[in-house]
């Protein structure tokens, strides 16, 4: 499986675990042990995404903003596991630069399809920048996003081989 094809089939299932967790956040709390379990996980699978669209992508600002984007992640899930709920907001910001190195993504898979790299990107920047309502009960905002972004993602794993 090539780079770019292996990186959107771990995005692939990211957005499937998201659309997962998000309304067990808002029935269960964001720190409930399923929930952190699910979000150790991201975090796990964000690595592999990353190392997989690295190489591929060729861009040194991804290359570049791929660690303190998911070391941020990884800092929030922490927290939250040690009790601090600060960790859910550094959680949501961290999610800011999820559209930032999807430009680059986008980059690559506009030149398989413009309309659905233009999905992938816009829905990518909706849910990070919807993601902190998540924290008021309206899961469904960023939900909706993810699955925009999902449906975009689907599309180019059938799309790349």
């Amino acid at each position: 499986m090539s780079g770019l094809r292996a990186g959107v089939a771990g995005s692939v299932v990211a957005a499937v675990v998201i659309l997962i967790l998000l309304p067990l956040i808002a029935t269960l709390g964001v720190s409930h042990p399923l929930n952190l379990y699910l979000m150790a996980f991201l975090v796990a699978l964000a690595v592999y995404v990353y190392l997989s669209f690295s190489r591929p992508l060729g861009e040194p600002w991804f290359v570049r903003l791929g660690p303190p984007v998911i070391g941020a992640s990884a800092a929030g899930v922490a927290l939250l596991w040690a009790g601090q709920q600060v960790g859910a907001a550094l959680i949501a910001v961290a999610y800011w630069g999820e559209p930032v190195m999807g430009y680059f993504i986008y980059k690559r898979l506009r030149e398989v399809s413009r309309l659905w790299a233009a999905l992938f990107l816009g829905s990518a920047a909706a849910y990070a920048y919807t993601l902190p309502v998540v924290l008021l009960g309206l899961w469904q905002v960023p939900a909706a996003a993810d699955a925009a972004k999902l449906a975009a993602l689907v599309y180019f794993l059938r799309r790349l081989r």
